[in-house]
């Protein structure tokens, strides 16, 4: 299905061009707004300026070039050409009702594009290290990879979600002492708490599970002491995890081990084959990765230590090359703000491994702080004090906190109000639009009980949905699909979250001023056919979020 009405207006713009005589290799990319301002139309072009300043021509000389073609397209009521250089389009009414019709009846598929062309997108989110709960910061990335994922699905990529997890390294040995530390505390020994290691008080559980679970392997002598208790407390997190993540509704398709890069020999293999290119040197008993090749103003970086130990981004380095021989056309990564130093090493490994530096994109997801009075809570998992997601959670619902998180740009730094997000008020963004899709089933199912059915498109007069209230609620819906393609372009879910506030003020605005069953049969179907089409176009962008829809608050 291709329903976009802005894809329509730009072939348009570009069929008038043709036959205005202008040449196509002046023409500039075509971009297609919605006016801030009602009285400047459904849909806005700066074309005649950008052409303009291409061709030297005036951009009123090219404006009335172009809207005299295109006012006789049944798509129009209207189309002007304002100064400096603007057309403005007024939508017809025929268009909107032939749209409000196409999406009662295809429904979900209403949105759907072939814009990925099947090609294979994997994007691997949240990979919180297995030493502590998730917290807010992981609640942010699984919501927008999650969101992500689906509607890049919508528009016709096979996606495979995954998750990294880092269970070798420094970390875990500090996990490992934490958990031996309570141990022995457990015994009632007064033991020095490994300065680095991580404090909080979930590990104390661990250690609980570990002495019950473990009972005599507790006896074997370190290494394999600490080997054992890494292992199991990774294992035991990693399930607490799994948990978060099903409440959250967020699943995952692959799980990958950092320890099965290391048990495939994956590092020693992709830094040899590094070596072979010249992108590494040794120096100071290390061998380092030539950064500076490839971003003059990035600092070479160990691969190797001098006592033989992988660095991290070795790991990495390994793990992308995987990822990219898998096959997948896309790689997208969603990383904490902490990671945004990281981002150019990784982009010039994949160029060294040679792929395009467009094989990987990776988007930086900024903090989240939780609104609880004033007082700000640090995310740290080795000092434990944190806010677990799941404590949010269970306060505000997966719901709530799913379109919070989504509420904004991922570059943005995201404040949470916990208390807005449990109010059952219209300041709350996300009751406000569930409220909306339950009112519309209160409506249908009072029209069920009065034996009122409801009929087909085809059989009902959609002219008789004339009030301004109506029309803006129709033009609504047929950006749908726009706003759809445009959030997986742009990988910006959150624009579904503003058009659901917005779709969700103008029903409720309607519904305030016009009755749905009333005396008048025929507008009654109408309206009835109406509020019909809100509720599957609620119900589908609320179901791209991963966010119920209720029917009944």
């Amino acid at each position: 299905m291709d329903n976009s009405i802005k894809k329509l207006v730009g072939d348009f713009l570009y069929k008038a061009c043709q036959e205005s005589g202008i040449s196509l290799e002046h023409l500039p990319p075509i971009f297609i707004n919605q006016p801030k301002k009602k009285e400047r139309g459904d849909l806005s072009t700066n074309l005649p300026f950008s052409l303009s300043q291409r061709t030297g021509k005036s951009a009123s000389q090219i404006g009335k070039l172009l809207t005299s073609p295109l006012e006789n397209e049944k798509l129009f009521s209207r189309v002007e050409f304002i100064l400096p250089g603007f057309i403005n389009f007024f939508i017809s009414d025929l268009y909107l009702k032939q749209t409000l019709k196409k999406l009662l009846i295809q429904k979900e598929k209403f949105t759907q594009f072939s814009l990925g062309e099947g090609k294979k997108v994997q994007i691997e989110f949240v990979s919180a290290n297995p030493t502590g709960p998730l917290h807010i910061g992981h609640g942010r990335a699984a919501a927008f990879g999650d969101s992500m994922a689906n509607i890049l699905s919508r528009v016709g990529y096979k996606v495979e979600r995954e998750y990294y997890i880092n269970d070798v390294g420094g970390q875990i040995k500090r996990l490992s002492s934490s958990v031996w530390s309570r141990l022995r505390e457990l015994e009632g020994e007064k033991v020095s708490f490994p300065q680095d290691g991580y404090k909080g008080e979930y590990l104390i559980e661990i250690a609980k599970k570990a002495r019950k679970e473990l009972g005599s392997k507790l006896s074997e002598t370190a290494p394999h002491l600490l080997d054992l208790l890494g292992k199991f407390a990774t294992d035991e997190i990693l399930k607490e995890i799994k948990v978060d993540l099903e409440a959250f509704g967020v699943r995952f398709d692959n799980w990958v081990r950092e320890s099965s890069l290391h048990q495939k020999k994956a590092i020693p293999q992709v830094l040899s084959y590094l070596q072979e290119k010249n992108c590494l040197y040794e120096k100071d008993g290390a061998l380092w990765f030539k950064t500076s090749s490839f971003l003059p103003d990035e600092e070479d970086r160990v691969l190797r230590r001098r006592n033989g130990d992988y660095t991290y981004f070795a790991s990495d380095i390994a793990y992308h090359q995987d990822k990219l021989r898998r096959g997948f056309d896309r790689v997208i990564d969603i990383w904490g703000a902490d990671h945004i130093g990281y981002v150019p090493r990784m982009k010039a490994a994949i160029q060294a491994l040679d792929y395009p530096e467009e094989a990987l994109e990776i988007i930086i997801h900024q903090m989240v702080t939780l609104k609880r009075g004033k007082k700000r809570v640090s995310a740290s998992t080795r000092k434990g004090e944190f806010i677990p997601l799941k404590e949010v959670l269970d306060e505000v619902g997966k719901d709530a906190a799913r379109f919070f998180f989504l509420s904004c740009t991922c570059g943005s730094h995201l404040e949470f109000d916990l208390e807005l997000a449990k109010k059952q008020t219209p300041e709350n963004p996300v009751f406000y639009i569930q409220y909306a899709y339950a009112r519309i089933c209160s409506i249908l199912e009072n029209a069920r009980e009065n034996r009122i059915k409801i009929k087909s498109p085809d059989e009902t007069g959609l002219d008789l949905l004339t009030t301004l209230e109506e029309r803006e609620l129709m033009r609504k819906l047929s950006l749908l699909p726009d706003e759809v393609y445009e959030a997986a372009k742009s990988l910006e879910p959150h624009r579904l979250t503003t058009y659901l506030q917005e779709l969700a003020a103008l029903f409720h605005q309607f519904y305030t001023r016009h009755r749905v069953i009333n005396r008048d049969k025929e507008l009654t179907q109408a309206r009835l056919l109406l509020v019909k089409a809100i509720k599957i176009a609620i119900g589908d962008v609320l179901g791209l979020l991963g966010i119920s829809a209720p029917q009944k608050m």
